[in-house]
């Protein structure tokens, strides 16, 4: 864990990283009932400041305090939770919405499906595998999904919204898993 923290402070406290909140979470979050957000793998906290400004109480939760400290002063509805998401445990039945934006981690996969609400929504975007290696964006091959799997993991949902696609993100080639979901 200190590692990666010491890896996550780094990156933060060298350069600001961008604000730009994903397509998927602009045009979907009119679909979320509102209340409680949760935000995993924050980072500077985009995501966490557009749902906040949309009324959402937000669980803004990412391993870094040098990024969640900048982000806990930006907005009285983000709390910030510092955790090793290795490790960590979500709450069970608490958020109306999860977002889920390019960062994987199997292991939180059905703790995701848990720690929704009855009719709570899940935002997942992230990055996929590919054939080409200039599209796997310098990932590990661990830290990419397979073609649909989070159909297949998320299929106790009802899919509102799934593609995958090549088109990337922030100027950089890659293949994206993007995953609209709401629970029964």
């Amino acid at each position: 864990m200190q590692r990666d923290r010491v890896k996550w402070n780094k990156k933060y406290a060298e350069k600001t990283p961008g604000q730009r909140v994903p397509g998927i979470i602009r045009d979907h979050i009119h679909l979320a009932p509102k209340g409680r957000a949760l935000d995993i793998a924050c980072g500077s906290g985009a995501v966490s400041l557009y749902l906040a400004g949309k009324g959402f109480v937000v669980d803004a939760l990412d391993i870094s305090d040098v990024a969640l400290t900048a982000l806990s002063k930006q907005h009285p509805r983000i709390h910030t939770i510092c955790a090793d998401l290795d490790t960590f445990d979500l709450a069970v039945d608490r958020y109306h919405l999860v977002a889920n934006i390019r960062y994987l981690n199997r292991r939180l996969f059905p703790r995701i499906l848990n720690a929704l609400l009855p009719g709570g929504m899940l935002i997942f975007e992230t990055f996929l595998k590919s054939d080409k290696k200039e599209m796997d964006n310098g990932f590990k091959r661990e830290y990419l999904l397979d073609e649909k799997e989070l159909l297949h993991v998320f299929a106790p949902l009802e899919i509102l919204y799934y593609r995958e696609t090549d088109s990337g993100c922030d100027e950089t080639p890659a293949r994206l898993a993007s995953l609209v979901g709401k629970k029964p």
